[in-house]
C-alpha cells in the first residue's frame, strides 16, 4: 500500500489498516445491534443504505458482512478515500460526493448513516434536510461525531483529539438532539462513549475500561463521553 498524502484519514500502511479494521469491527457492533432493535434489520434482510462521509470503507465493510442482501453506497469528497474504498469493499457503490445535496430521489433509503462527519459541515443542518428528504417513511438516522463537552475534552483543552482546524461544526449533544428532531426526526436511542480520548485510557491495561464496556453496549445515556451517538427515525406524514 503505497503511502498518500492526500487525506489524514487514509490509512498509511497496510499494518494501520488492518489494526483500524480490527478496531473498527469492535466498534461499530452497537450500529449492527441499533439496526435489528430499532429496524428489524436481520441478517437476510433486504433494504437500501447510504453512508455519508464512507471515508476508507471501514463501516462500509461491516455493513457488507452483516447485511449480505443489502443494497448498501457510500458518498465521500475526498477523492484519494473514495479510490482506496473501491479497492477494499466487495459491493458497496461509492461516489464522490459532498453530501449536501445527496443525487439521490426522495424516499430512497432505509438508512443513512454518518459517522464523524456532521463536524466537517459548514451547514449541518442542511445534511439532516438531505437525510430526511432520501430516507423513506420510518427510515433510520445512524449518526457520531465529537463531543466537545465530554470530561476529555474539558482536561485536555486545546489538546484535545476533537480540536482540528476542520471540525468546524462542534456541537454539543443536546445542540446536535434538538437540530435533528427539528429537522422532522423523532429521537430514539443517544448517548455518548467512554473517555477514550484520555491518553492514559488507551494504553493497556486501562484501555480495558474503555473497550470492554464499549463492546459490550456501545455507548451510555450520559453526555460527557468522547463521542456522541444517535438514532432518530423520519416521523410519518412528511416534514
Amino acid at each position: 500500500m503505497e503511502r498518500n498524502k492526500d487525506s489524514p484519514y487514509l490509512p498509511k500502511s497496510k499494518f494501520k489498516h488492518c489494526f483500524a479494521s480490527l478496531k473498527t469491527s469492535v466498534a461499530y457492533r452497537v450500529w449492527k445491534r441499533k439496526l435489528a432493535k430499532y429496524g428489524g434489520f436481520k441478517k437476510n434482510s433486504k433494504f437500501k443504505l447510504l453512508e455519508v462521509g464512507s471515508g476508507p470503507g471501514l463501516y462500509l465493510r461491516r455493513a457488507e458482512r452483516w447485511f449480505p442482501n443489502c443494497e448498501i453506497y457510500g458518498l465521500d469528497i475526498d477523492k484519494s478515500l473514495v479510490e482506496f474504498a473501491k479497492v477494499h469493499v466487495k459491493r458497496a457503490t461509492i461516489i464522490r460526493h459532498d453530501g449536501q445535496a445527496m443525487p439521490f430521489p426522495d424516499r430512497s433509503f432505509d438508512v443513512v448513516v454518518s459517522l464523524q462527519v456532521i463536524e466537517h459541515l459548514e451547514k449541518p443542518g442542511r445534511f439532516f434536510t438531505e437525510a430526511y428528504r432520501i430516507l423513506k417513511e420510518n427510515g433510520l438516522l445512524l449518526i457520531a461525531t465529537p463531543n466537545p463537552i465530554g470530561i476529555s475534552a474539558r482536561i485536555l483543552g486545546t489538546r484535545w483529539q476533537g480540536n482540528r482546524y476542520d471540525h468546524i461544526s462542534l456541537k454539543s449533544p443536546p445542540e446536535w438532539r434538538s437540530l435533528i428532531q427539528n429537522k422532522g426526526f423523532q429521537m430514539l436511542d443517544d448517548g455518548t462513549t467512554s473517555l477514550t480520548g484520555l491518553r492514559v485510557l488507551q494504553k493497556f491495561p486501562l484501555a480495558l475500561i474503555n473497550w470492554i464496556p464499549m463492546a459490550i453496549f456501545g455507548y451510555f445515556h450520559w453526555y460527557k463521553g468522547e463521542s456522541y451517538m444517535a438514532i432518530g427515525r423520519k416521523l410519518q406524514g412528511g416534514f
